[in-house]
């Protein structure tokens, strides 16, 4: 298997975890995204990150975790019982869509030399506070964001946290995971994973290299 994309991006390393977790041998190529044809030959939107195993190529997070899961069951991050099952693809989907999107806008503000307005970085700001209080009413810390077992929703709500606290800070705000009860035991919990401990090891040396540290 090879892994195509770049360990800065958390969509990226919502992948890698879940390879790391089942112990899947793979190759990981660095590539950007773009619009350059042998990138959108594999991923139609030009996005980040994309699989290739054998001869099959696959883009989209939640499609390529989908491939994986069905290619090696075990361990099982995607719960047999169906509402365990849908309230993981709930919470995965939810952060996907609202907790990911507003510190996107301020991306290149934060890490890349931009700029952002005042008024963009409230508007950002407010609608992730906004989203995250949604959010609180259907995870779970219990120890993990969808019950007592780890699934696919925890690659995506571990890194999607990390980079809107990373982005936020970086800006000078205050930490807007603060609201969530529980929180803070979670990320703790996610951090000493050796999955994790590799992926966000790796994501260090990647941005440190892109920002010329």
């Amino acid at each position: 298997m090879k892994l195509y994309g770049l360990a800065i991006s958390n969509y990226y390393n919502v992948v890698k975890l879940a390879l790391l977790e089942k112990q899947l041998a793979f190759e990981e190529v660095k590539v950007a995204p773009s619009q350059e044809p042998e990138v959108i030959a594999h991923s139609p939107m030009g996005k980040i990150p994309y699989l290739q195993h054998e001869d099959l190529y696959f883009s989209e997070s939640q499609a390529i975790l989908f491939y994986l899961e069905a290619y090696k069951p075990t361990p099982q991050l995607y719960p047999k019982d169906p509402a365990l099952a849908a309230r993981a693809q709930q919470i995965h989907q939810f952060i996907d869509l609202y907790i990911d999107a507003p510190p996107r806008t301020l991306l290149g503000a934060a890490f890349f030399g931009g700029t952002a307005s005042e008024e963009a970085i409230e508007k950002a700001e407010k609608q992730l506070e906004r989203n995250l209080r949604a959010l609180n009413s259907i995870i779970s810390f219990s120890p993990f964001v969808a019950g007592t077992v780890l699934t696919h929703a925890d690659f995506a709500a571990f890194m999607t946290f990390l980079f809107a606290q990373a982005v936020m800070g970086r800006l000078g705000r205050h930490d807007p995971l603060s609201h969530l009860p529980g929180i803070g035991a979670y990320i703790q919990m996610m951090s000493e994973r050796d999955s994790c401990r590799r992926v966000l090891e790796d994501q260090k040396e990647a941005l440190a290299s892109l920002q010329g540290n």
